[in-house]
């Protein structure tokens, strides 16, 4: 069976905890693809996860990160009740949201998609060579010509979820509410 290199946190002081582990290559199921994970962004959250002083549990030993981007090299049986929508096909590059909310809104809305929910910190994350996840989940990018394209994707994920945290996070906007952008 051919396998992959995953790194886990074995302990939250710090990136000195890093280990590498050698684990077989994950196959897609239904609905489902495989992603060869091409670049991953390292956030300010995955800083506070690794360090011990992320906010909420973390799953012991986790796989940190949740922002990458990378190509789809397997796609796994289809059917009309599996997914909607046709599925990536192999080639296409793709990011990742860290958790399908910034899709589908929060998890009242799409409870079975909890398991899926806050990559790098109560599931495993995008720090590894490759990943399965669910077909819908993954956002189609245009076609990256150079490894550095997908540098610069694998920055997107982080910067969009703080939007959204800051529109729908804690404590959402209501109508009134006053939002000042700034750009830099």
């Amino acid at each position: 069976m051919p396998t992959q290199t995953v790194y886990h946190l074995t302990s939250q002081n710090g990136f000195d905890n890093l280990q590498a582990f050698q684990e077989p290559i994950p196959e897609p199921g239904p609905g489902e693809v495989l992603i060869k994970v091409r670049s991953v962004g390292l956030n300010y959250r995955d800083i506070v996860i690794a360090t011990g002083h992320y906010p909420l549990p973390t799953k012991p030993q986790v796989v940190p990160c949740s922002d990458m981007a990378g190509e789809v090299v397997a796609v796994g049986p289809w059917s009309e009740n599996s997914m909607q929508g046709p599925p990536l096909a192999v080639g296409d590059a793709v990011t990742a949201p860290p958790s399908p909310c910034f899709l589908y809104g929060g998890s009242d809305r799409r409870p079975d998609l909890m398991n899926f929910a806050w990559a790098g910190a109560k599931q495993d994350g995008v720090l590894r060579e490759y990943l399965v996840m669910p077909a819908h989940l993954p956002v189609k990018l245009p076609q990256c010509t150079s490894s550095q394209d997908f540098v610069r994707w694998a920055a997107v994920p982080g910067t969009v979820s703080t939007v959204w945290n800051t529109f729908y996070g804690n404590t959402p906007l209501k109508p009134g509410h006053t939002v000042l952008i700034l750009g830099t």
